[in-house]
């Protein structure tokens, strides 16, 4: 691996977003506060991790010039979309739809998922593109993440 390839590690960073944002207030057995505490961790640390300069570029201007009002499943939903779609115009596939993000609430292999967007982001570090200390912390919101809601 040369250098980190969108065209594998973002399917799998979608397919955890997405689905992630499907399960948000359905815990209710957790307080809300720290659902929220690790959404807002793990948005912001990405505009850090991801292995790509340009789509860090690109996500952390999305991220400052749309910034979420409130963790629901409804804006995160609705921001993820809207950040898919532009990232799909940008890199000129097909629109993202809202018929294609049904499949995001079955269940799914979120180890599975994170551990290729990891060897990427780890590769990135490699090539200094990514500090660390941020991999780690995005690493550290993730672990949270699968076991707040109880992913495999």
């Amino acid at each position: 691996m040369e250098s980190p390839q969108n065209s594998i590690w973002g399917p799998e960073l979608w397919m955890i977003l997405h689905s992630s944002a499907e399960r948000i207030g359905t815990k209710a057995s957790h307080l809300p506060k720290e659902e929220t505490r690790i959404w807002v961790g793990l948005l912001r640390s990405l505009q850090y991790s991801l292995p790509c300069p340009l789509c860090k570029k690109h996500y952390t201007a999305y991220s400052t010039s749309f910034p979420l009002p409130a963790i629901t499943r409804e804006i995160v939903r609705s921001w993820l979309f809207n950040l898919h779609q532009q990232v799909n115009q940008r890199t000129g596939k097909p629109d993202f739809t809202e018929s294609v993000s049904e499949k995001y609430g079955q269940p799914f292999h979120f180890s599975k998922h994170f551990s290729i967007f990891a060897k990427h982001m780890s590769h990135a570090v490699r090539l200094g593109w990514c500090a660390r200390e941020d991999v780690q912390r995005t690493a550290r919101f993730f672990e949270e993440m699968k076991r707040f809601y109880d992913f495999f």
